[in-house]
């Protein structure tokens, strides 16, 4: 209650005292013109302050510092995480895909750290998460060096195919002959038994690995994800359910 206290000592922003004052109380003392109205007005003033940002991108850092002088770093903490909820619920409702506001962010930061000089704090901005740049790293390195369980995954897929081979040779001696050679050649069976174990040895071999590396490096990643951030990931999925051809244009693309 002290913290709501303080919080109507603000000064009027993007939402007067008044305002932030009738959203804590669920507009319970205004009637149905009154609540309309006023929620119509706080919406104006919602988008109007989120499109300010436009404004404050290229804000000087000096001002950003004086502005939050007088905030711990425990207010401020909780102030940033407030807003990252409101602008990742924004996205969300309106199918806007992440990386799009990533992109468009990389961009803008690079054109005001171009135009501007006190914009130091652009250096220490992360736009892309930590994981993407550990992902990155790896693939950066395996393009480079290569990764030893690729290579062992593609020794042993090369190494099921040739052993394919006396199967479908033996298969298709058998089919276009009278003999039936799997039954009275032993050395046939055999050597067809030997080839389909060394097949499937392969092919399990290859699942295990590329199976390993989903649970790595996408299911357990993912799952973590969900742990922290379930909002953020049920919004992602319902932000691909709503625009699927944009989706499908998006992994066309890609191939």
């Amino acid at each position: 209650m002290a913290d709501s206290d303080r919080s109507d000592d603000k000064p009027a922003s993007l939402l007067t005292k008044t305002q932030r004052s009738r959203i804590r109380e669920a507009f319970a003392e205004q009637d149905e013109h009154q609540r309309r109205r006023d929620q119509r007005q706080i919406r104006e003033r919602v988008r109007a302050g989120v499109t300010d940002f436009e404004v404050l991108a290229d804000y000087p850092d000096r001002q950003f510092e004086l502005a939050f002088d007088d905030l711990d770093e425990e207010a401020l903490t909780a102030a940033l995480a407030d807003a990252r909820l409101v602008t990742e619920r924004l996205r969300s409702l309106h199918g806007v895909d992440r990386q799009a506001v990533v992109d468009r962010a990389s961009d803008r930061a690079n054109a005001v750290s171009q135009t501007l000089d006190d914009t130091e704090s652009l250096d220490g901005v992360e736009l892309v998460p930590a994981a993407t740049y550990r992902q990155q790293g790896r693939a950066a390195a395996a393009a480079e060096h290569g990764n030893r369980w690729d290579e062992r995954a593609d020794g042993l897929l090369k190494t099921a195919a040739v052993a394919a081979l006396p199967l479908l040779v033996g298969w298709f001696a058998d089919t276009v002959t009278e003999q039936n050679l799997l039954a009275t050649r032993a050395e046939v069976w055999i050597v067809m038994a030997l080839s389909a174990l060394v097949v499937l040895t392969g092919l399990a071999g290859v699942l295990l690995i590329k199976g390993a590396q989903a649970l790595k490096h996408d299911i357990i990643p993912a799952c973590r994800r969900f742990r922290r951030e379930p909002t953020a990931v049920v919004g992602d999925a319902a932000a691909l359910l709503r625009r699927p051809g944009t989706r499908l244009r998006a992994v066309w693309e890609e191939l």
